[in-house]
């Protein structure tokens, strides 16, 4: 038998940093999968020696790889494709718990489909302002309904074919939402998006609300400057963005659409509850992508 007839057809890819509180029982649940024709790799770019010696004792089979430098999550992503053998790549994080199906489920919708798989995010905990901070970030990709085409797919849980993530050019390794440039470069090579419900992993939040709220200002701001490089020659575009933007339209649109989203969830009455957080959070979001609008108008008008 050849080394490539002996290869896993998955390899699934986890970035780590500073993933103590999270990863082992992260690792625990891919290590329970039904699906078993895979291998996973763990990229740890903290130096975090504990996390590494756990690893190594409870999880031989993990392929560990500690980087010399800080890397950010699609870099290491990048990183961990690079040292693997299987012929479909699946990304997700080190505070996701996935269930036993998840893997596959993933592989059954990519055979069906050969295009890209997007899985689902249910909510760890139990507190309203969990909910808050899962709705804010993941109503979109809630567990229900049927498979469908989505826009966005997110790299905590996604499979593509490695010939499909090559063609489209891997994860930009320099963004931090560089799996929203992915997801685009996929669809400009033809590709859909699908999302598949029944690939389910539950997300652990670990945020403060003052932490979540910074981390939203923050993705708003990268996401800002992200589309306005995407219509550097469309001034009228970016300057549509951040009006929209600075005034109440895209709030407003935004909590409509996780409205819709919890409602097909089954989360409405939770939606309710958190309505605070989600407002925060969104409210976040859009003052640091109306900053990064102003800001590149401003150097367009120079």
């Amino acid at each position: 038998m050849s080394a490539e007839d002996s290869s896993p057809l998955v390899s699934v890819i986890l970035p780590a940093f500073r993933s103590g509180a999270t990863i082992e029982r992260s690792l625990e649940s891919i290590d329970q999968q039904t699906f078993r024709d895979f291998e996973t790799i763990v990229v740890e770019s903290s130096g975090d020696a504990a996390s590494e010696a756990m690893v190594h004792r409870r999880f031989p089979a993990v392929r560990f790889i500690a980087a010399s430098d800080r890397l950010l999550p699609q870099a290491a992503r990048n990183l961990g494709v690079g040292h693997s053998r299987g012929r479909l790549l699946v990304f997700t994080d080190p505070d996701i718990y996935l269930q036993s199906r998840w893997l596959q489920a993933l592989v059954t919708a990519w055979e069906e489909q050969h295009e890209v798989i997007i899985g689902s995010f249910a909510c760890h905990g139990t507190r309203v302002i969990d909910f808050g901070f899962h709705l804010t970030k993941f109503s979109k990709w809630l567990p229900a309904g049927r498979r469908r085409i989505l826009d966005m797919a997110p790299s905590g849980n996604m499979l593509v074919s490695r010939e499909d993530f090559e063609r489209a050019g891997a994860f930009p390794g320099e963004l931090f939402i560089g799996d929203v440039e992915l997801s685009r470069n996929l669809q400009d090579c033809g590709l859909r998006l699908w999302f598949e419900p029944a690939a389910a992993g539950a997300h652990h939040h670990l945020y403060t609300l003052r932490e979540f709220c910074a981390e939203r200002f923050q993705r708003g701001r990268w996401y800002g400057e992200l589309r306005s490089r995407w219509y550097v020659d469309r001034r009228w575009r970016i300057a549509t963005l951040a009006v929209a933007t600075v005034l109440p339209l895209r709030l407003a649109s935004n909590l409509a659409r996780v409205a819709l989203h919890a409602a097909r969830g089954g989360a409405l009455i939770k939606l309710v509850t958190a309505l605070p957080v989600v407002v925060a959070g969104y409210g976040a979001t859009l003052a640091g992508e109306a900053g990064a609008y102003l800001a590149a108008l401003a150097r367009r008008s120079r």
